[in-house]
């Protein structure tokens, strides 16, 4: 009999690792293919500035949006995606999220279909410093590590 592997997805706005767990009592096992780093952020020198028309009294403003929060959301998407294919593959049969609440909502809004029908659980804690014992541990009501 196939064992049912869950993957433990533990991450920050910086970097993102899969456990897998593959029965009770086995633990959690690191999936070495599938860790992620997210891309240095550039931050811009100045602040978006107004200008004055020069036909006119009229003002213009330039908008900025904020560039971390830009390469959070495009490094949970790589995740979500990179999750989607493995899923595709059938390498999992089920899913755990692990982060703290930011970087939870980014990964919820990029789940497809098939990825938040797999998903069994969240833990909203930053747990990615963390030892294995400690994240083994927070998944009792979830699992039987």
């Amino acid at each position: 009999m196939k064992p049912i592997v869950t993957w433990v997805v533990v991450a920050n706005t910086r970097a993102a690792r899969v456990y897998a767990h593959l029965g009770p009592g086995k633990g959690l096992a690191a999936v070495n293919d599938q860790n992620w780093r997210a891309p240095e952020v550039s931050m811009p020198r100045d602040k978006a500035g107004v200008g004055h028309s020069i036909s006119g009294p009229a003002v213009s403003a330039v908008s900025q949006t904020d560039p971390q929060e830009l390469a959070d959301t495009r490094f949970a998407k790589r995740i979500a995606e990179d999750l989607a294919k493995a899923r595709h593959g059938k390498t999992f049969d089920r899913l755990i999220l692990i982060s703290g609440p930011h970087m939870m909502g980014l990964l919820r809004a990029h789940l497809d279909g098939s990825l938040s029908a797999v998903l069994i659980g969240e833990i909203p804690k930053d747990l990615s410093a963390q030892p294995l014992r400690e994240i083994e541990s927070q998944l009792g009501a979830l699992l039987a590590v």
